[in-house]
């Protein structure tokens, strides 16, 4: 009921106009963004230690997408190799064994795009491999580096054949693999497991909702309808902001991604089509994908593995620019009906 009461006050300040002419009452609803950093601010606790945990991927000729719990927390579909650590205690709900997978795909053109020769490559290569450290940071309000205060926790290499020394995934289109590690954090948080497997429904009555709840997302960012979007993004941000213990200024940057590309004026949406449904969280959260164009090689490039749902825009400079806005949807256990399709953004 707390958190019910405060997404009713984010929502306020409806006011009525009268219509002389129809005398029908027209209601426009305003949007506090300070408040609504303030009441996120105010669910974050702090502890007398707070730790976070990172991995730090390397990649040799693949591309690859790493999940944590089932959640994509990272994916490089280029042949650069990222030194930096990536942090994942968004991905992580409560203490205990978590959930590692990564996926890889081949190289495809990506070589003759660097260097202007060579082949597409459709499979994965005898000398493909992956490396994961799995690292954990004691405290985040005290460590000066990650390099300096890391703790290795685990590090996984990706498997080989054990009579050639080649990858395991040798001339596969695709490999995928999980390994666990344990974590220890103070919080413990619902998240998304408070929701149905979509999966076990009717799907293709979900993926008929799915674009009519898209669609009816684009009509509320089409009316810059700032109020409604973000009330129904609160419980995603405060997850976030409490797994990360986040002060106010990081949740004002967090939150201003969301809110400056509902102001833009004169969205140019594009149809949503040429899409995939991906499940992640077990099933859980449900989004529309663009596939890769190893999958689909008549896509457009520009929408490789993009969100489905994006708009078109020209920028103060008279550009025309593009913005792609993941939705990520879940349905609560308890507001599943059946026959119904009570979606809300996942958390």
């Amino acid at each position: 009921m707390r958190l019910l009461n405060k997404l009713i006050l984010l929502a306020v300040g409806l006011i009525t106009f009268l219509s002389c002419a129809q005398n029908k009452k027209e209601e426009t609803k305003t949007f506090n963004l300070d408040q609504y950093i303030d009441s996120i601010t105010s669910e974050v606790k702090h502890y007398p230690q707070e730790p976070m945990y990172y991995l730090r991927i390397n990649q040799l000729n693949c591309i690859y997408e790493v999940l944590v719990n089932d959640r994509l927390v990272d994916r490089n579909y280029s042949l650069k190799q990222y030194a930096t650590a990536k942090a994942i205690n968004s991905s992580i709900l409560k203490s205990g064994p978590q959930k590692v997978t990564y996926r890889l795909y081949p190289i495809g053109d990506l070589i003759k795009e660097e260097y202007g020769e060579g082949e597409t490559v459709t499979t994965l290569l005898d000398n493909t491999e992956i490396t994961i450290e799995v690292i954990r940071v004691a405290d985040i309000n005290t460590y000066e580096s990650i390099v300096d205060d890391e703790k290795l926790i685990l590090k996984h290499e990706s498997k080989k054949n054990k009579n050639t020394a080649e990858f395991i995934g040798s001339g596969l289109p695709y490999y995928e693999y999980t390994f666990t590690f344990d974590a220890q954090v103070p919080y413990e948080i619902e998240g998304w497991t408070n929701a149905i497997d979509l999966r076990k429904l009717d799907q293709e009555k979900l993926e008929l909702a799915i674009v009519n709840y898209y669609k009816e997302i684009q009509q509320l960012y089409k009316a810059n309808d700032a109020a409604s979007i973000m009330t129904m993004q609160y419980p995603m941000f405060e997850r976030l902001a409490v797994n990360e213990y986040r002060d106010i200024a990081y949740i004002k940057e967090m939150v201003q991604e969301i809110y400056k590309p509902i102001l833009i004026d004169n969205k140019d949406f594009q149809p949503i089509k040429d899409y995939k449904i991906q499940f992640f969280g077990d099933g859980r959260i449900v989004r529309l994908w663009h596939p890769s164009i190893f999958e689909k090689p008549d896509l457009d490039p520009r929408l490789n593995r993009k969100s489905a749902f994006y708009f078109l825009f020209t920028n103060k400079d008279d550009r025309k620019k593009v913005r792609f806005q993941g939705i990520a949807l879940s349905i609560p256990k308890d507001k599943h009906k059946e026959g119904e399709f009570n979606f809300e953004y996942a958390r």
